[in-house]
């Protein structure tokens, strides 16, 4: 059983140890917390629920506001591209060296200074806008050679600047050159409107208006004392001092990068500051003491009593029990695998982490998927320069753990499709003179080992599911009937297709038919179990016939690993003949290109085809056999390492030593 061994932990000590005890619990990354009177009512009588940590608001606020920084800084700190950022090695981090730089580095002068810069930028922004819209209105107004004020000391004569429709224009001229000393100059003109100037004597005020308002004349109101061009010379002066102050401010922030990254190691150490503070309800106190109750896996009880011991010293009460029957819902899972199987996890926890008392699918599922992916792909071309691919990967660049285990996945599933790429003699859509199968003439013997591929995985399943009922005490008839049952079915099955293929001249057939009417029986006898009544019993039995179309169903869907793999490779012998066309001089030009581009395309969705039906057949033909799923994760009580992965002293003193 690939699944972590756990026993529940209380501890009581004394109250003033908190944080000593939370520092050292968060730093350890091997726990998970939950209420202390969880599984123990008794507590309640002798202890309280824990009131909220005082700091919980002070701690939330500086996250808040150390997290804004960073997003300000986001959009004017330059970052390195995506190769250059996994060529840079993973930072490491303890909780300690966290705790040390937030308290050094005086990230809220850092912040105050970004918020002034912030406010400045936009004060900016919001003056640029203004100075933008003043300098649309002089641009229309730049010819004018006077100070527009000056038409309001006319003593005989009225002055007016304003707009009407350029369609009203030539119509407002003809009106004003019949009105006796009048004057009407065009100062801008679009399409849709024209700036005037408009000049008439006070006496024709009302005859003058008329026309005006006729014409839809509006009046502007120069908000200026200067002349329009002298004014528009100002703005544009002005525009120019906030324009070169932006650009000074953003390249300040632009060298902001140390404090950038310094930020977020404040950040990681506010968050796991935040976790701890938050753990208060999970603990209970009393006037003195506090206790407290969690998960922990099996193996590393002496190193939290090791822990706790270095914290507190002596003064402390720890207690492990065993985890029953009627708690392994509430028990978390943690999977533990051999580094080869450990890649495959995450497909596991794609579909669902198994249940505390299951079996861990994932070793069993490994070695299927590998296979079935390596048969999906057929091609040693396409497996070898995966291989190469990931190990270069993994040499010159640096993932986080999750990323690793992926890529090492599809290393380890690059194997067998090199080993099927030399069953079936391809490389890069060529084959060799020498093939085991012939994806071009031997389609049926491809299609039959499919078939049988499947027959191997179900029966697997079905053995799985037979082991897991039989190992409970009163599940062992359910395991004879209802998976022994269906391995007897698919055996008789197998006898009966031999017989009539293999060996049609001996009794196999016979057998094989005998054999499965009991198959049958037994089918039905194992489906009457999930009845509660008789008649529903009944019912259930009959009904567990139709899941024969089920498994023939299963059986047809391994077909699929004989269609991918005979489909990539004559996609790529397609590529290959179009290449052999060109001629000689192009095929070492632009053949090699298009071999490239080609072949990589295929490549990819070889490889994603693999990866999607791979999957899809080990959730649906073989997952379904025997496992049941639905556990929970476990969550250990640390750091969520947004920023920087965090590790514990004693993992770094590992690494050091």
């Amino acid at each position: 059983m690939a699944i972590e061994q756990m026993q529940r932990f209380n501890l009581i000590t004394f109250y003033n140890d908190q944080d000593a005890v939370m520092e050292q619990l968060q730093d350890f990354q091997q726990i998970e917390l939950f209420s202390a009177g969880k599984f123990n009512k008794e507590a309640s009588s002798f202890f309280s629920q824990m009131e909220e940590h005082p700091e919980t608001d002070k701690v939330e606020n500086q996250i808040g506001n150390v997290s804004w920084a960073r997003s300000f800084l986001d959009q004017y700190v330059e970052k390195p591209g995506m190769i250059q950022a996994l060529r840079q090695p993973l930072r490491h981090y303890t909780l300690r060296e966290l705790s040390e730089h937030a308290h050094t580095f005086d990230w809220q002068k850092v912040y105050s200074d970004l918020r002034k810069q912030d406010k400045r930028l936009r004060t900016i922004e919001q003056e640029r806008q203004e100075l933008s819209a003043q300098e649309d209105e002089l641009n229309k107004w730049q010819y004018f050679e006077e100070k527009p004020a000056i038409l309001k000391t006319f003593k005989e004569t009225r002055g007016l600047l304003g707009t009407v429709p350029t369609p009203e224009l030539k119509h407002l001229k003809e009106e004003m050159g019949q009105l006796q000393n009048s004057y009407l100059e065009t100062i801008h003109q679009t399409s849709t409107t024209s700036y005037l100037l408009v000049l008439f004597l006070k006496e024709k005020r009302e005859e003058a208006q008329d026309i005006l308002r006729a014409a839809g004349f509006q009046e502007y109101d120069y908000p200026h004392e200067n002349k329009p061009a002298e004014d528009l010379k100002q703005v544009k002066e002005k525009s120019q001092k906030l324009a070169e102050e932006e650009k000074s401010i953003k390249a300040y922030l632009k060298a902001q990068k140390d404090n950038y990254e310094s930020l977020g190691l404040v950040a990681e150490y506010l968050d796991s500051l935040l976790v701890r503070v938050r753990s208060n309800q999970y603990l209970l106190q009393s006037d003195y003491t506090m206790d407290l109750s969690g998960w922990v896996p099996t193996k590393q009880t002496e190193q939290l009593d090791k822990r706790i011991r270095q914290a507190v010293g002596e003064n402390y009460f720890l207690e492990f029990t065993e985890v029953k029957e009627e708690e392994y819902s509430d028990t978390p899972v943690l999977l533990k695998n051999h580094k080869l199987v450990k890649p495959f996890e995450g497909l596991v926890e794609m579909y669902s982490l198994p249940q505390y008392w299951e079996l861990d699918p994932t070793p069993f599922m490994m070695p299927f998927y590998a296979l079935a992916f390596g048969l999906m792909v057929a091609d040693f071309g396409y497996g070898l320069l995966l291989f190469v691919a990931a190990a270069l990967a993994k040499r010159f660049l640096h993932f986080k753990p999750g990323m690793k285990q992926n890529i090492n996945m599809f290393q380890i599933g690059a194997v067998p499709t090199m080993m099927w790429g030399l069953v079936y003699g391809n490389i890069f859509g060529k084959q060799f003179s020498f093939q085991l199968l012939s994806t071009d003439s031997d389609i049926t013997e491809i299609l039959v080992m499919s078939v049988a591929f499947g027959f191997i995985q179900i029966m697997f399943g079905l053995g799985l599911k037979f082991y897991l009922l039989w190992r409970r005490e009163n599940e062992k008839i359910k395991a004879l009937f209802q998976a022994g049952s269906w391995m007897f079915f698919l055996i008789s099955v197998a006898m009966i297709a031999a017989g009539m293929v293999l060996v049609p001249e001996t009794a196999l057939q016979t057998v094989g038919i005998v054999c499965l009417s009991i198959s049958l029986v037994m089918i039905v006898i194992g489906g009457s179990f999930d009845g509660n009544t008789l008649v529903g019993k009944i019912g259930s039995g009959l009904y567990s016939i139709m899941d024969l179309t089920n498994y023939l169903s299963d059986l047809i869907s391994y077909t699929r690993l004989m269609a991918l793999g005979v489909a990539g490779g004559s996609i790529g012998a397609a590529f290959n003949l179009i290449l052999s066309y060109l001629p000689t001089p192009a095929r070492f030009t632009i053949g090699i290109v298009l071999f490239i581009g080609l072949h990589g395309l295929n490549i990819f969705l070889s490889y994603l085809s693999a990866y999607v039906h791979g999957i899809r057949l080990q959730y649906l033909e073989f997952f379904n056999k025997f496992y049941t799923g639905g556990g929970r994760a476990f969550k250990p009580f640390k750091s969520n390492e947004s920023y920087v992965q965090v590790i514990s002293e004693e993992k770094q003193q590992q690494g050091e030593e």
